[in-house]
């Protein structure tokens, strides 16, 4: 996946998960679109565990 912010990532996935709730994807684009879906989750949740190991460090230096 190339280089993204969270911010946009999550923005691709609800835009994906709103076409899905509105039945606007088909069913010959379903398999990409649930496999993109995958791939944004996954990088969101990475880019969070980053963040919330970096916090934790944070808080470890100041003690």
């Amino acid at each position: 996946m190339k280089k993204m912010s969270y911010e946009s990532a999550m923005e691709e996935l609800q835009t994906i998960v709103q076409a899905l709730q509105d039945n606007a994807i088909g069913m010959d684009d379903l398999p990409e679109k649930l496999r993109r879906a995958a791939e944004l989750i996954r990088y969101c949740r990475e880019r969070l565990r980053n963040a919330e190991s970096q916090i934790q460090g944070l808080f470890q230096d100041a003690e």
